[in-house]
């Protein structure tokens, strides 16, 4: 079945559903089908130019079967934070 077809028969997760699997202080924006995640708590500039940039053709890979997943999935997670103060 060709990915397109698949796509659109994957649920969409909604925005309780993404909330109770990132937490409530995750920001949430929307581009095209897509919810980006924004789990780093990042100012409304940065989700603007994350949305502004997301290409999910240059993202995910044609032949990866975890990018086939995520892209289905409908869901992109964006974690810039550093922890520890190490990278």
């Amino acid at each position: 079945m060709p990915t397109d077809q698949v796509a659109k028969k994957t649920k969409r997760l909604s925005e309780g559903d993404i909330r109770a699997l990132y937490g409530e202080g995750a920001v949430l924006s929307r581009k095209g089908r897509f919810t980006l995640v924004h789990l780093d708590k990042p100012s409304p500039a940065v989700v603007r130019q994350r949305r502004r940039k997301f290409d999910p053709a240059k993202l995910f890979c044609a032949d990866c079967p975890l990018c086939r997943l995520l892209n289905e999935s409908g869901v992109v997670v964006f974690d810039e934070s550093v922890f520890g103060g190490e990278v």
